[in-house]
């Protein structure tokens, strides 16, 4: 355990780690064999090209009126699909490869998935997946339409299809705002955003942050249990970085000395 009534003034705030994380006891995942990518289309739909042209001039036209398609994009659009089905068997076998490689994401649960559970995310499962592989499907199906330097679909497809996919599941990584810390694993499994799921440890927190000066409340509130990033919590305050890096250091040391449970509670709501 690190002293750290003794740390100097220049110590980062990521570098104030309540202890070394221990080694996860636990087994490590599968990794599974990448399947190999072999024919992406069945051959049986003549005229694949002249059929994405037709579909992109018929979404294109719907964009500007501003009116829905019936039906989506119609039976053509699923022609369309049926003949690049061997594609989507593939993209839907490299499921488990792609989690076992990248890891899970997390999407945030609609208000009607939030009146069941209490969490404000839920893991990205392989139905999202399937849709996911259908998005960029499409996608890739309409920058093909007006590329005029490619000349076949499947040749385009086969180029970035499966880039596109693993850069799209990357982006879930990502905080929807982008002031925002990235959330862990354990964040978006254990916690609702900016408050714990035990009321007991919100209030050992809440009534340690009370009696703190002003401004050290705020920052700690604000980079803590708002998951600001350090820039975006000084334009919050309207300071400079240094001065809210100092503010949350000496809020620290104060709680570490007040209160050891609520500053470990405080320092581990990423990972809680």
């Amino acid at each position: 355990m690190r002293d750290f009534l003794t740390l100097p003034m220049d110590v980062s705030i990521e570098e104030l780690n309540v202890q070394e994380e221990p080694a996860l006891e636990i087994a490590l995942p599968q990794v599974f064999t990448q399947p190999e990518l072999g024919s992406l289309r069945r051959g049986k739909l003549p005229h694949v090209e002249w059929l994405v042209a037709q579909l992109y001039q018929t979404h294109a036209a719907a964009l500007n009126t501003g009116e829905p398609i019936p039906g989506g994009l119609g039976p053509s659009y699923q022609a369309l699909v049926q003949e690049f089905q061997p594609l989507f068997t593939w993209g839907i076998a490299y499921w488990d490869f792609l989690l076992s490689t990248e890891g899970c994401r997390f999407v945030a649960r609609t208000s009607d998935e939030r009146r069941s559970v209490r969490g404000d995310y839920r893991a990205f499962t392989d139905r999202d997946y399937s849709r996911l592989l259908h998005h960029i499907f499409r996608h890739c199906a309409f920058a093909f339409a007006h590329d005029p330097t490619e000349s076949s679909l499947a040749g385009y497809l086969r180029a970035r299809f499966w880039p596109d996919v693993v850069s799209t599941y990357d982006k879930l990584n990502e905080p929807v705002d982008q002031t925002q810390r990235k959330l862990t694993s354990y964040s978006y499994l254990r916690c609702i955003p900016y408050q714990f799921l035990n009321n007991v440890h919100q209030i050992i927190v809440a009534d340690a942050l009370a009696p703190l000066p002003r401004e050290e409340r705020q920052a700690l509130e604000w980079y803590f249990l708002h998951f600001q990033t350090l820039s975006s919590t000084a334009q919050l305050m309207s300071a400079a970085e240094d001065t809210v890096e100092a503010l949350l250091h000496r809020g620290l040391i104060t709680l570490l000395t007040r209160d050891r449970l609520a500053y470990c509670l405080l320092r581990q709501i990423e990972r809680y």
